[in-house]
């Protein structure tokens, strides 16, 4: 899956999800996520000063992990 398609599941997702067992640096990121349905995540990684690429590929392990526990 590419990044960019990954982020709009992410956002759909962080925009639905209520799982008390995120971990509090994923929560975080939801709020933000949140409060701004319309950012990018070149955006995002400019608001938590961290490189784009890390925290795709951060964000898209969490997200996997997440999702696998789910099911």
């Amino acid at each position: 899956m590419k990044y960019e398609k990954f982020w709009i599941k992410f956002k759909e997702w962080a925009l639905t999800t209520d799982d008390d067992t995120i971990s509090y640096r994923l929560k975080n990121i939801i709020e933000v996520v949140r409060e701004n349905p319309d950012i990018s995540i070149v955006k995002l990684a400019g608001y938590l000063d961290t490189d784009a690429v890390y925290l795709a590929r951060y964000l898209r392990t969490s997200y996997k992990s997440v999702t696998e526990n789910e099911t």
